[in-house]
This record gives C-alpha cells, structure tokens and sequence, in this order.
C-alpha cells in the first residue's frame, strides 16, 4: 500500500497521489540492470493476467526453487502502463540473489494496480463486475510453472510488500495454497483474514516492519472496511499457528549509524516447525524495504526513515530457502 491509510475510502488528495508516484519511482530503480526477464500472460476468468518471470535460466536443468514477488498498490493509470513495461514490477535486488542462488522469481501483477484484498475496495472487479480472482490467478501461475517444470513443487515461497504483504497474509489464509514459506514487508493483517483463516497447519513466516512506518502503521488502523491488525497481533496468529512456545530477541549489528535506525531480531522457539516464525523489527524504520541502497528523499520523506542495516532481499531468501512444503499423508 502505497498511499496514506485514509486513500481506502477517499479520493487521494494532490498530495496523497504525489507520494504514491514517489513511491512508484522508488520502485522503478529496482528494475535496472536486472537479469533476464520475460512477460507472460494467463488466462483467468476469461481475462488476460499479466506476470514478470525472472531468472528462468535457473531451471535449465530442472525444477528449480520459485519465489512469488507480490508489489505495492499502483494507480489504474500506472498499471495499465506497467501492461506493456513489466519490468518496471521487478525487484533487482531479489533478483540478484536469484541468480547467485539459482532459483526463479514471478511478479505477477495486480489487475488494475491494487490486489483483490476485500470487495469494498476500488479498481478489484473486472469489466463485467465480477470480484478480481487473485488467489486463483496467483495459484494457477503457480501451477503453470510447475507443470512446465520451471519450479518445483516443494519450493515455492511467497513475499509481498505493503498491499502485497497484505495480500500474503490473505494467500497463507486461504486454503490449498502451494506456499512452503513467505515473507511480508510494509504492511500488517487483516482482523477479517486472520478470523477467517482456513490455514490447516504450520507456516513459516518472517515479517520485516518499520516502528514509524507513515502508510500502514505498525499499531494497526481501523479502516471503514475493517481493522488492520498491528504487527504484534499479526506475529501472535502466526505463533499460534506455528505452535510456537518461547522467544528470543537480539539486536542486529549496525551497519550505518546514520539511519537512525535499528534492526531488532524476534525469532520464536518451540515451533512445530524449527525458526518458523519471525519478525525484523526496525526501530525507527518507515514503509520500505530496509536495503543497502539509498531511496529518494522524497519518499523518506513520506513514508518514514530508511534502514540500511540489512538487505532485505537477502534476508528473505535466507529465511524461506530453509523450507520445503509440508505434505500430508504417509
């Protein structure tokens, strides 16, 4: 989500829609340089859907690990756009980590630039009224790959930042979904998705969040389509879910003194499944990736300090890559 929380039943404001361009930029350097990528369509709903493959050359000699990339909100203008210029929804950093270590990423892309988060939403139903199918159209891209034997089945990991983490959260809720193991960045739960969370077992998790994050606040917000849970809550169901018993907390080392900034460590124990949940809590962070490289201060500005203690990127993959998905049965 990359606008301010009110944007969910207001029209955005001037400034509001300056921000969330800022934000789109911020996004854009990501695509830079990056390796090979292709677009590619799926027909769902009778619609074209539209996702960015990166790295394919990772399964050259077999199913390799996949890694679903879920982007911020755009605006309908931008999206359409990003129609004919995927790349502009890639992650370089991700994406480097990719080819170092081999595995495929997909960005798929939300119909027009927001994901199918809650029927009260704008710009989530298609031309004839129906509501956006995302689930269907993220696990049907799923399953194309797989079928095609470009990722494997039992390493398929999800990530999502601000109106993707949201949609995370709902994905790993909703049942039958092919995830081993994700990670969200920006952005918190629905109370809505947590109640109605049909997740049959344990499901590894690491949440990166920003204690002065000014788009999705850590504390929650209460929107007039319902109530965005704060990260602790959020942390809690997944604890809950994972089984977990105990806690354990360090604060990373600090790379730049500069920031502002501190990168606390919350990892649970006693898991059903060993490190599965945990939570990068950045102390004085705002809504962005902690990462390496600078951000416009523009967008500082607006959304809160930027963190460069960590590369986010690599955090992820170095949690989700330990994970296999669990099947049921002998």
């Amino acid at each position: 989500m990359s606008g301010a929380p009110k944007r969910y039943f207001a029209a955005p404001s001037a400034v509001l829609l300056a921000a969330l361009a800022l934000s789109a930029a911020a996004g854009a350097v990501h695509a830079q340089g990056a390796p090979d990528g292709e677009a590619r369509t799926l027909a769902h709903q009778g619609v074209a859907r539209h996702f960015y493959l990166r790295n394919a050359a990772a399964a050259a000699a077999g199913p390799a690990p996949l890694v679903v990339s879920l982007h911020g909100y755009r605006g309908v203008e931008q999206a359409l756009a990003e129609r004919g210029n995927l790349s502009a929804i890639a992650w370089e950093e991700l994406d480097r980590v990719a080819v170092r270590e081999r595995f495929i990423v997909a960005y798929p892309h939300a119909w027009l630039g927001r994901w199918g988060l809650n029927e009260g939403l704008k710009d989530v139903r298609l031309g004839d009224g129906r509501m956006v199918d995302d689930a269907g159209f993220i696990a049907a891209m799923v399953s194309r790959l797989v079928e095609d034997r470009m990722a494997d089945p039992d390493r398929v990991y999800l990530s999502g930042f601000s109106d993707g983490a949201i949609m995370t959260y709902k994905l790993l809720c909703a049942a039958g979904m092919p995830f081993a193991a994700a990670a969200a960045g920006g952005g918190s739960m629905y109370q809505r998705d947590r109640d109605d969370c049909a997740a049959a077992g344990p499901v590894p998790i690491m949440v990166v969040a920003g204690t002065l994050d000014a788009i999705l606040p850590y504390d929650g917000w209460l929107f007039p389509i319902g109530r965005a849970m704060s990260i602790p809550e959020t942390m809690e169901h997944f604890r809950v879910l994972n089984g977990c018993t105990g806690q354990k907390g360090r604060l990373l080392p600090e790379r730049d003194i500069f920031d502002g900034s501190r990168v606390l460590e919350m990892r649970w124990t006693g898991c059903m499944i060993e490190n599965a949940v945990k939570l990068l809590k950045v102390k004085g962070g705002g809504h962005n990736w902690p990462g390496y490289g600078a951000l416009p201060d523009e967008w500082r500005g607006w959304a809160g300090p930027h963190n460069r203690d960590i590369e986010s990127a690599e955090e992820i993959w170095k949690f989700v890559g330990r994970f296999r998905k669990r099947r049921e049965g002998p």
